[in-house]
This record gives C-alpha cells, structure tokens and sequence, in this order.
C-alpha cells in the first residue's frame, strides 16, 4: 500500500515551532515536568497521542473537558501519599482559566494539611530532613514565631526558579507583599522539586515572613534539600542582591 503523507504549510511548520519553543521555556521555568513532555511527545511520534479525531478549526469538540483542578489536586495528593503520608487533598476552588492565568505568571498552588493531619515535624522527617535545627535545636525552634495551621488550606505562591524582588530589605517586602511562612515554603519546596524536577532558590535566598526573634529567616536550595538560615535584625533594613520576596495567598477548597 503506498503511504500517504500530509503537506505541512509553511503558517503551520512556523506555528507548530512557536508551540515547540514555548513548551520548552515552560519546562525551564518549572511549569511543565519534563517526563510528562517527554512522554507526550513519543506517544504523538508513535501516533498514540490522537486516538479520537482531532476538531477542525470552528468544529467543537465533544471530549470532556480536563480539570486542571482536579488533576492538581490528585498530583499532589499522589505526592504526600508517596512519603508514606496519610493526607487527602480537598479541591481546590479555583477554574481552569484561573489556574492557566496563574501558570502564565510563574505561579502555582499547593496545599498544606492541618496540623492534626501532618505537623512540620513529621512533614520535615518523610522528606529525609528531620535533622534539620528547625526540628532538633530546641533552643532555636523556641524563637521562631510558628504558624501551622488549624484546617487544612491551599496556597498560591510564586515558583520562577529565581526569587522575585531581589534587592529588596525584609522590611520594605513585608510592607508590599504577603511573604511565605516557614511551613508554607517547605510544602511549596519539596512539593515543586518532586513533582517537576525544579528547586526554588539554588542562587537565591528568599525572605519568610516568619521572624526568628528579633531577626529573620531566609529558605534556599541546599544540594536540593530546603535549608533556612537565620540572620540578625540589622538584615530587616539591608537589600542584598541575592535576597528577595515570593508572594503567597490563600486559595479556597470546595
């Protein structure tokens, strides 16, 4: 049987790579994991991807359409399940327009259990962290102004791997945005690493809004392990090329 192969016009090729460099600058920036690509790629190549027929243009299609908030909900569900945690992940309240807006501005969500479901403590020990001072030295721990949380909650942060807002003091970012809690940017961190392969902070150090005394905390990547340093109260003042603020807000469940 002679095989049969389809002209591809020039308007389409030059599309087909706009959509190529675009999925690639998502995979960078961490907003697409690299084995779901991948893996969607080899099924097209391998003409597995398009089982039913594709809509022409203007023609509707009659597939249902994917939640992306049910598919969070499930990814990160599947995730706590995976460290041996024993956590159900509600629904979050928020549309697929939402959350693709979201994703165009290097934002996600992610969700924190209550800490009669999971405290920090048992979080930081299924990571392979429970070493870690914000554990073990009690002396410190006593400093830190804690916020775990009554009822379990999303939250959507900024996950661009370089922290926003560089240059910016403690002070100045407190008075502009609502910055991250120690336990809210673990979740974020660990969550974000397992899922896409991508650390937040490897060069950079972002502010929490947890103080440590009369100082403050700054997270960063370690070796891809979370770390927090504690830094004096002259810090609150100081910019520093290195340091900056992710903005954090609550997202409601259904």
């Amino acid at each position: 049987m002679e095989e049969r192969t389809t002209a591809v016009s020039t308007p389409d090729e030059l599309s087909l790579w706009h959509l190529c460099v675009g999925i690639i600058t998502k995979v960078r920036s961490g907003q697409l994991g690299f084995d779901q690509v991948r893996d969607g790629l080899v099924a097209i190549s391998e003409g597995r991807a398009f089982a039913d027929p594709i809509p022409q243009r203007g023609e509707k299609s009659h597939q249902p359409k994917h939640n992306l908030a049910e598919a969070r909900r499930a990814e990160i569900e599947a995730w706590y399940r995976g460290k041996g945690l024993n956590v159900a992940v509600p629904m979050p309240d928020v549309s697929n327009r939402q959350l693709k807006a979201w994703a165009e501005l290097g934002k996600a969500i992610f969700f924190i259990p209550a800490k009669s479901v999971l405290t920090y403590e048992q979080f930081m020990t299924a990571v392979a962290q429970g070493n870690h001072w914000t554990v073990t030295d009690q002396a410190a721990r006593a400093k830190i102004g804690w916020e775990p949380v009554e009822t379990g909650r999303w939250f959507l942060l900024e996950v661009a791997p370089v922290c926003p807002r560089l240059k910016t003091s403690w002070n100045n970012l407190t008075a502009q945005i609502r910055l991250p809690s120690l336990e809210e940017y673990t979740v974020a961190y660990w969550i974000h690493k397992g899922l896409t392969r991508v650390c937040l902070d490897v060069n950079t150090w972002c502010w929490l809004r947890t103080r440590f005394g009369l100082g403050v905390l700054n997270a960063y990547d370690d070796g891809g392990r979370v770390d927090v340093f504690r830094d004096d109260s002259v810090a609150l003042l100081i910019p520093c090329g290195h340091e900056g603020g992710r903005a954090v807000e609550v997202v409601r469940s259904m």
